[in-house]
């Protein structure tokens, strides 16, 4: 008679919630708050809604947020790509309210279209500058090799192609191009939301 051998497992083995004490329930609802809040949650706002204590809400807040910023790293944008450049911030009292303010920081707004040009993902990430080399940095970390980009006439956007990817330039004499969809980003914690890429 062979010798049979049990093994038990958790269902929550490999996952964030590996070894918790917290019921299944607390957790999934920790989800949705965190992933449901526009503007972001606090560990303290947490745990009064979770009727957890404030250090128990700590971790479990930390845990999903890791986990989340890990996922986002990993999505690379495939496909058709929108690409723009905008500065996040406004003037302060006796500052330059010019593009290159000091009190504006510059951001480059990469959005992956549907077949119909509707958006699908977005990746939104602070750069140095306008440079070639800022931009096809930010192309290697967060464009798949072979997609295709399309972006205003911007000279620094021709460094997608050390990305492996396409460029296409849409350029109407200064006027912002009518054929490129426009693309309101808003979304939970964005920190520019509102902003048009």
């Amino acid at each position: 008679m062979p010798f049979l051998h049990s093994h038990q497992a958790s269902l929550t083995a490999g996952t964030i919630m590996q070894a918790t004490r917290l019921p299944l329930t607390t957790w999934f609802q920790a989800f949705d708050l965190i992933g449901q809040a526009r503007t972001g949650i606090s560990s303290l706002e947490l745990s009064r809604h979770l009727g957890v204590k404030d250090d128990t809400a700590w971790p479990l807040h930390s845990r999903i947020l890791r986990a989340m910023s890990e996922r986002e790293d990993a999505y690379v944008l495939r496909g058709k790509i929108q690409m723009d450049d905008a500065h996040l911030g406004g003037e302060r009292a006796g500052g330059k309210a010019v593009r290159g303010s000091e009190n504006r920081i510059p951001i480059v707004a990469a959005v992956s279209l549907s077949e119909a040009g509707h958006p699908i993902h977005a990746k939104i990430t602070p750069v140095t500058g306008f440079s070639s080399e800022a931009v096809g940095a930010r192309a290697r970390e967060n464009l798949a090799p072979g997609c295709a980009v399309l972006s205003d006439g911007l000279a620094c956007f021709r460094s997608v192609i050390t990305a492996g990817c396409r460029y296409e330039a849409v350029v109407t004499g200064g006027k912002h191009p009518n054929d490129l969809p426009q693309v309101r980003v808003q979304g939970s914690g964005c920190p520019c939301a509102g902003l048009h890429a």
